[in-house]
């Protein structure tokens, strides 16, 4: 496997031949770069050999992390990462999350998102805020920002792996809470770090379902859009 660097992170080519049938976009966390992301994701890529994977760098400098963020917090309910910080980082990230689809010539419905830590918060700021219309989210120990929209479109799916001893009842809440709105979410508690081995192979189990449905999500994107029409 071999890594293409490009003016904003690196790029991982399909392993099987021909164009891929969806991209996953890695964004790391506050301290971390795009090659720390690149191990896992050519762990990942051996079990979805027609996507493509694109990491992503400086996910801090898109605009600074929500003041006292450590790496790895957990999803916290009650945490307040500040939205404003969060949307100016939007509107760096949206454009290139653009570009990289249109390289591939997908739409957004055939994109998953995987963060870690702040790149994770990012990523579930821009599925439940920003109402990306992608094939669902992963997210290791990211934190959720409240107030949650009024109308939140759930046709996609939320998936979270989180670290930490005494989580659980935290992560719990964000399941339910999220679920009750209509999102598919799921979760799961790991006593280690957000990259510890563990961790990264049940993310890559739900890495698997989410790429699945994104494999399936032209169709699916056009039957929502003309069951509106």
């Amino acid at each position: 496997m071999t890594w293409m660097q490009f003016s904003h992170g690196l790029r991982l080519e399909p392993i099987a031949e021909g164009s891929p049938e969806a991209l996953v976009v890695l964004l790391h966390d506050v301290g971390d770069s795009a090659t720390t992301l690149t191990p896992i994701a050519a762990r990942w890529a051996t079990t979805v050999p027609t996507t493509a994977f694109i990491a992503l760098d400086g996910i801090e400098q898109l605009a600074p992390p929500p003041c006292g963020s450590p790496p790895h917090r957990m999803v916290d309910l009650d945490a307040s990462a500040e939205p404003t910080v969060l949307d100016r980082a939007m509107q760096h990230l949206e454009p290139l999350l653009d570009h990289q689809l249109r390289s591939c010539r997908l739409d957004a419905s055939r994109l998953v998102l995987v963060g870690f830590g702040y790149g994770g918060t990012l990523a579930l700021h821009l599925l439940l805020r920003q109402g990306w219309s992608c094939a669902g989210v992963l997210a290791f120990a990211a934190r959720l920002t409240r107030p949650l929209p009024l109308n939140l479109r759930g046709n996609y799916k939320v998936r979270l792996v989180e670290c930490g001893g005494n989580g659980h009842s935290s992560l719990r809440d964000v399941v339910a809470l999220l679920t009750a709105r209509g999102i598919d979410t799921r979760g799961v508690l790991f006593a280690g770090s957000a990259v510890s081995d563990e961790a990264i192979r049940h993310g890559g189990a739900y890495l698997v379902e989410l790429v699945a449905t994104a494999q399936r999500g032209d169709r699916f994107h056009i039957d929502r859009e003309s069951s509106h029409a």
